[in-house]
């Protein structure tokens, strides 16, 4: 069970075995703490001390989101990365593991694409030959953002409507961003843990450039996942009218989600990550658990036990 607390003011106790959402003394919500697998606090949502203390020792991840989106970061009774895995980051060979990100992320937008049948498959396909035979960095970042723009630009097609013309973030400009940013966020935390799991450091990373407290690694291993975690999911539920423009509204510059519209994009990403996919290896399992695969097997390439094969959506 995951927990997504987005009630303003409220405080999450634990009180006699059972996690307790109060607002001004009044209990709102109850859960069985044991069967609590994550925590994502939203805004101005309180934690008490004992039930931190219990989410922890539980080796519960709690997520501190703000109301726009923003990750703030992950707490967590996680270990220190071993010394061979940060010695195996750091001598690591970064180009195929970056390209091998790239090249995941690029088949499930020619993928999307072709779904449709979307004159822009072209332009992302050009741009994954390009990045499978990059041999150096900048080529290989050149190639994904020239996919990337290919690949919202066929978007624009299909979301046009609901006033959506390209990628715009920080701020997002329209509905459709602000979902793609929110989710995007969603996303981010749960690969963030899921890189923390494996005994990786995270921000330690290949593909996207390296800085303090900028998680570089859960970065990389994210671009995989963009597409079958978040975008799918925003783009039908647009089309089928789960979320429209009247769940996002203007402020502070740009335009985000509102109550309504978060409380069904968060469902909808849960509802996605318990969906089993395929594996290009050839196994099935939920996208959820998938993604912490990848963060295994991205630790067993690094530590010389195997090459790393990319996640992505087949046409």
């Amino acid at each position: 069970m995951t927990l997504h607390l987005t009630r303003q003011g409220a405080t999450l106790r634990l009180r006699q075995g059972r996690l307790l959402l109060e607002e001004e003394g009044r209990e709102v919500a109850g859960f069985p703490a044991r069967q609590v697998r994550s925590v994502a606090l939203w805004g101005n949502v309180r934690l008490s001390t004992p039930a931190l203390v219990f989410l922890l020792r539980q080796g519960v991840p709690v997520f501190f989101y703000s109301l726009e989106g923003f990750l703030h970061g992950v707490a967590g009774a996680y270990p220190d990365p071993h010394p061979d895995h940060l010695r195996a980051q750091f001598a690591a060979e970064g180009l195929p593991l970056a390209r091998a990100f790239v090249v995941g992320k690029l088949r499930s937008a020619l993928a999307l694409l072709e779904r449709h049948r979307l004159p822009e498959a072209g332009g992302v396909a050009e741009a994954l030959a390009r990045a499978e035979g990059a041999l150096e960095l900048e080529r290989l970042r050149g190639a994904e953002g020239e996919g990337s723009r290919a690949y919202f630009q066929g978007l624009a097609r299909l979301l046009g409507p609901y006033g959506f013309g390209g990628r715009t973030r920080r701020p997002p400009r329209d509905p459709v961003n602000a979902a793609l940013s929110y989710g995007y966020a969603l996303l981010l935390g749960r690969v963030l843990v899921a890189v923390r799991l494996a005994g990786l450091h995270p921000e330690v990373g290949f593909l996207h450039a390296e800085g303090r407290r900028s998680p570089a690694l859960a970065l990389d291993l994210m671009e995989e996942f963009r597409v079958p975690a978040v975008d799918q999911v925003v783009l039908s539920a647009f089309r089928r009218g789960l979320l429209t423009p009247s769940h996002a509204e203007a402020r502070e510059g740009g335009v985000y989600l509102n109550e309504e519209g978060r409380r069904r994009l968060i469902q909808l990403f849960e509802e996605r990550l318990l969906e089993e996919v395929s594996h290009p290896l050839g196994f099935r399992k939920p996208l959820g658990e998938t993604i912490e695969v990848q963060a295994q097997r991205l630790k067993a390439a690094l530590l010389g036990r195997g090459e790393y094969t990319p996640f992505y959506l087949r046409g």
